[in-house]
């Protein structure tokens, strides 16, 4: 009899042993986030977004750059975001307590979209520059030099045209003109602004459609600060 009770105290106490001592899925406690995703190769819609879904640790902070989400308590995530460029994004999950876990996904755009938002894209600056050339001259004719160089920035933004000899240039697109004819020679400066190029050099007669830039200011080799009516060029034309 003593002998069947010492036999059930040793396995009382291994069994209380066992309990006590932690099993070998919970000795390894979770370090690092998870992190899968239902693809890794994904297709920009016709509005420029990507979405992202995947699975991760319940609650963790998912991003792409700046643009961070939360995954619900199952760990079930959608992120989206802006189309760039057909490239490689990085995707990060994080959570407090636990090292972040990353994986890549390449994004790209079928030709067919990208070609149909050139062609929208060329339309609608075609359709910007004829409404400035439409609107440039009555403008001007409203504006002449003298009241333009009374206060640029009045009419900053503004259509604007002129017809003038250009007297100098810069390292950049910058040309000084001169925009009012008197007799055989031309007067009122003005600095043309331009984002493209032109073939325009000194002492050529251009034509110019674009918008008032405000008050253009620059500094001379003497130390002097000149300032000007600034126009910014959308179409520059030469005449001769």
């Amino acid at each position: 009899m003593k002998k069947s009770i010492g036999i059930l105290l040793l396995g009382f106490v291994l069994l209380l042993a066992s309990c006590s001592t932690p099993s070998g899925s919970e000795e390894k406690a979770e370090t690092k986030t998870t992190l899968k995703l239902d693809k890794k190769d994904l297709i920009a819609e016709v509005n420029d977004i990507f979405t992202v879904t995947g699975k991760t640790t319940p609650s963790a902070s998912v991003s792409i750059d700046d643009v961070t989400v939360t995954a619900d308590k199952q760990g079930d995530f959608e992120l989206s975001h802006v189309y760039e460029s057909d490239k490689s994004y990085k995707v990060l999950a994080t959570k407090k307590g636990l090292e972040e876990s990353s994986a890549t996904i390449n994004v790209t755009q079928p030709v067919a979209i990208k070609e149909k938002k050139q062609e929208l894209e060329v339309a609608a600056k075609q359709e910007a520059l004829n409404k400035i050339k439409t609107a440039a001259k009555p403008n001007a004719a409203k504006i002449p030099y003298n009241v333009l160089n009374q206060d640029p920035n009045k009419f900053a933004h503004q259509p604007y045209y002129l017809k003038g000899q250009v007297t100098d240039s810069g390292a950049t697109t910058l040309l000084r003109v001169n925009m009012t004819q008197d007799g055989d020679s031309w007067k009122n400066p003005v600095t043309v602004i331009y984002a493209g190029t032109t073939t325009a050099v000194k002492n050529d007669i251009i034509e110019v459609y674009g918008t008032v830039y405000g008050i253009y200011a620059y500094d001379t080799t003497g130390g002097n600060t000149v300032t000007m009516p600034g126009i910014t060029a959308s179409i520059i034309t030469v005449l001769k």
